[in-house]
């Protein structure tokens, strides 16, 4: 390396750690000054019920938010705080695997900035949720993978394997890695000897030992987990235009139109230079990104409950291909890279604003920001309203869907028991007090997204209206809640 090469590894190294010391800056100062989302505040509770897992998902967001809130307390801004950490560890992997891969600074940039503002992750990094600890494990194997080809080293699939293994305990979707590595060393006879030596297999047996919580969680309560995700969220399983149609329209939206394309065309080039340029060093990049979108795509394309940002993991990859065809074919690729950029950082700039200050034309029961809003000024209200029930032994708090019933629980950080009883699972049917009080009284909260009324579950002596409240963001009302008295609980309709 001349010294020209290396002020200009220095340049491209100092860009890259301001680039994401603002990004993670502006994420803090966001992340505290709203209430939790429905999903933050639901594995909030779980991490009032410490477990080896969980229903809906693996335990690791639930462990990292027990961490968080001992230390810190519980506030919005300590829920959030491991997601802002652990965020820079993601950005950190996909810095260092493109450099080491590339040789080549200026790559690592711009997968870092194309990755930063991409919405769908530029969200995510304001929440708690398993997505971003998942991903830091996925890149973590992709780096250790791609270095055990690169160099020949296959003692590095013991840390790969425990990286998958950790990355199953923040969520399923890292299973695709383990096939798809398999194709990568499989197709290309120069990586084949690594199948025939015992230590990707052992290494798999570590990754097992490490998800070895969810198996025994799994087993004790009869499989709901793997039940759950395998079988009865692909029941009505089949391709339809109507759902197919969100999902695609939801990989533009959610990683904005033109980032989507590129990531896509990007996938495309990475595997013309692999195949048809016989260049390896795109080997990682594409069997490790491209494969896993695929099978993401078949089931958002056939699976009626898929939601968009299941595909998120697949793209990780193919932002170090495009930083490395940016960086070396600069002409080629930057009016429309700049283009991407530009109207991406724009629609995250705009949501921002609207967290805020509503800005978007949208009605107030599908705005989702407004589930991060007025759960103080319920809580307070529910803690008043219970003490005014009648006995102090066996009363509680209750409503009828898991995101109410987890909202209740952190706007009353846990002090009143609340329980969640309908008609489908979730976690709160494993929670070891799931089953309210015969005879006991009540506050049930509805609101207008969850709006009927207790008498259309519940079987009770009588019920009362106790208060109405009406939430505001921007002068605009945009939630009511009600709160009922209710007396003389007797079980379920």
């Amino acid at each position: 390396m001349n010294s020209e090469q290396g002020r200009s590894g220095i340049v491209w190294r100092t860009r890259s750690i301001i680039l994401v010391t603002a990004f993670t800056l502006c994420h803090m100062a966001i992340m505290g000054q709203t209430g939790l989302g429905d999903s933050e505040s639901y594995y909030w509770t779980w991490s009032r019920h410490m477990d080896l897992s969980y229903y809906d998902h693996p335990p690791l967001v639930a462990w990292l938010i027990r961490l968080s809130t001992a230390v810190h307390g519980d506030s919005p801004f300590c829920v959030r705080f491991p997601s802002a950490i652990i965020f820079v560890g993601v950005c950190w992997l996909i810095y260092k695997t493109a450099y080491e891969i590339f040789g080549n600074r200026e790559t690592g940039f711009w997968a870092l900035l194309l990755f930063n503002v991409t919405p769908l992750f530029a969200f995510g990094a304001l929440q708690m949720v398993p997505d971003i600890p998942a991903a830091f494990f996925w890149m973590l194997f992709v780096n250790i993978a791609a270095k055990a080809v690169r160099e020949d080293r296959p003692l590095l699939w013991y840390p790969a394997g425990l990286a998958i293994g950790a990355g199953l305990l923040g969520k399923y979707m890292l299973a695709p890695l383990v096939p798809s590595t398999l194709l990568m060393l499989g197709f290309h006879p120069a990586l084949r000897h690594h199948l025939k030596k015992p230590h990707i297999y052992l290494g798999g047996v570590l990754g097992l030992l490490a998800f070895a919580p969810v198996i025994a969680w799994n087993i004790i309560n009869n499989f709901p987990s793997f039940k759950f995700h395998l079988v009865d969220r692909n029941v009505e399983e089949h391709f339809g235009w109507d759902h197919s149609g969100q999902f695609i329209g939801g990989q533009g939206l959610y990683m904005s139109p033109l980032i989507w394309l590129g990531l896509c065309y990007a996938a495309y080039r990475a595997g013309k230079s692999l195949f048809a340029g016989r260049d390896m060093r795109f080997a990682p990049l594409f069997w490790l990104g491209a494969p896993p979108l695929v099978f993401f795509y078949y089931i958002g394309l056939w699976s009626h409950t898929s939601e968009p940002h299941w595909a998120a993991f697949g793209y990780l990859t193919l932002y170090i291909a495009w930083g490395h065809y940016l960086a070396t074919r600069r002409e080629q690729w930057k009016k429309f890279s700049y283009a991407a950029i530009g109207l991406s950082a724009a629609l995250v700039a705009t949501f921002y604003i609207h967290v805020f200050y509503p800005i978007l034309p949208l009605k107030p029961k599908y705005d989702i920001i407004n589930e991060l809003y007025g759960w103080p000024e319920v809580g307070k209200a529910v803690e008043e309203e219970y003490a005014k029930l009648p006995g102090a032994q066996g009363k509680f708090v209750m409503a009828h869907h898991w995101v109410m019933c987890s909202q209740l629980d952190f706007a009353t950080l846990n002090k009143l028991p609340v329980y969640c009883l309908n008609g489908s699972t979730d976690q709160f049917d494993f929670f070891p007090d799931k089953i309210p009080p015969a005879g006991a009284d009540f506050i049930f909260v509805a609101d207008n997204r969850f709006e009927e009324p207790p008498d259309a579950f519940y079987l009770f002596d009588r019920a009362e209206v106790a208060k109405e409240l009406t939430i505001s963001r921007g002068g605009q009302p945009v939630r009511q809640f009600v709160l009922y008295r209710v007396y003389g609980y007797h079980g379920q309709k």
